[in-house]
């Protein structure tokens, strides 16, 4: 009976082990996985505070286009003729 109950806690033991080692990796990868956020962030940051080489935006104006086509050329379709030739006679 006492060397059953010295197995359970031997293997107890064991897997506590292989627990801690696992949680120290993965707490260093969230360390690193830190470390790597923590860069992106600065150069983010860094990145919105730097000017645009001196290029000052602004809002942009509204403006109306000018048709370049004058505006008496323009028949309706409705009047528009197109003439049909059969294939027959090309």
């Amino acid at each position: 009976m006492l060397r059953e109950k010295l197995e359970e806690v031997r293997q107890r033991d064991d897997l506590i082990d292989e627990l801690e080692s696992e949680l120290d990796d993965k707490d260093s990868l969230i360390q690193r996985l830190q470390s790597e956020l923590d860069k992106c962030r600065s150069i983010l940051v860094a990145a919105n505070l730097r000017p645009y080489h001196g290029v000052h935006f602004r809002e942009r104006t509204k403006r109306n286009a000018i048709s370049a086509e004058p505006g008496g050329c323009r028949r309706p379709l409705d009047k528009l003729r197109i003439n049909r030739i059969p294939k027959s006679q090309m």
